[in-house]
């Protein structure tokens, strides 16, 4: 099996010093799913653009959000609200709630950029981690997945932490995946590797095993990992007893498809 090489952030600013100019200008998708966010995200998703596009003066970034059927806290004010922050960004307003999987298809299927990254709407891991992940592309990646250590495990709820642990173990043992923490949600790939994830179906959390195990296996890509951290503040939700039932026949299907 296909083992990815994981590089510290050190490791990474001394290839691209030395392999990538990035000062050429270059396009990025940064495509970002939203379901039910708390109030003020238009303005914190705005700073945080900015921010980014700030760290990454040569590249042009396009935002696309992708709204899941969310109930609360999205309105047409609030989409116009984002359009005038960020004037190139990409709305897509699925009224019905289809998943995460499903709804980061959707940016995904309509980017036309040479290279994306796909991360949850409240930028969990910090802009840095967006540039990192991109410069990895860069340097010849296809895919590159971010990893969360034992901080992130000590950050969560008591009931997260378990379902967090014996999900890794599920993927370094069942799945038998080299990178046992699959559901950070930051993700990148060049056109190689969107062909691989477009050809996922799961609708759920689960999307990530379901794409980090296709990529692992398709012996023409190079992947790679790299290591992220919680930025300060980050607020962790409790999965329903539902939505743990349907991942974990989702993980069945994963398991079961050879």
């Amino acid at each position: 099996m296909f083992e990815p090489t994981t590089l510290s952030v050190m490791d990474n600013l001394t290839i691209a010093e030395t392999s990538v100019d990035i000062r050429v200008t270059k396009k990025l998708d940064l495509v970002v799913p939203c379901c039910n966010p708390p109030e003020g995200w238009v303005m914190q998703m705005a700073t945080d653009y900015r921010e980014l596009q700030e760290l990454m003066p040569d590249t042009e970034i396009r935002l696309i959000l992708v709204n899941d059927g969310s109930v609360r806290n999205v309105t047409p004010q609030h989409l116009q609200q984002l359009q005038a922050c960020i004037p190139a960004v990409r709305i897509i307003d699925h009224p019905v709630n289809r998943g995460k999987g499903y709804a980061v298809r959707l940016g995904v299927a309509v980017a036309d950029a040479p290279y994306l990254v796909c991360t949850d709407f409240d930028f969990p891991f910090g802009v840095e981690a967006v540039k990192l992940a991109y410069e990895q592309l860069l340097c010849g990646s296809d895919v590159v997945a971010g990893i969360r250590g034992d901080q992130y495990v000590k950050l969560l709820p008591p009931t997260r932490k378990i379902i967090t642990r014996v999900n890794r173990l599920m993927n370094r043992y069942l799945l038998q995946l080299p990178v046992d923490d699959t559901q950070a949600g930051l993700k990148a790939f060049n056109s190689r590797g969107r062909c691989e994830f477009l050809a996922t179906h799961i609708n759920g959390f689960l999307y990530d095993s379901e794409f980090v195990r296709r990529a692992c296996r398709n012996k023409a890509l190079n992947v790679r990992t790299i290591p992220i951290v919680c930025r300060p503040g980050i607020c962790f939700s409790e999965f329903r007893s539902a939505t743990l039932l349907r991942e974990f026949f989702n993980f069945m299907g994963i398991l079961i498809k050879r």
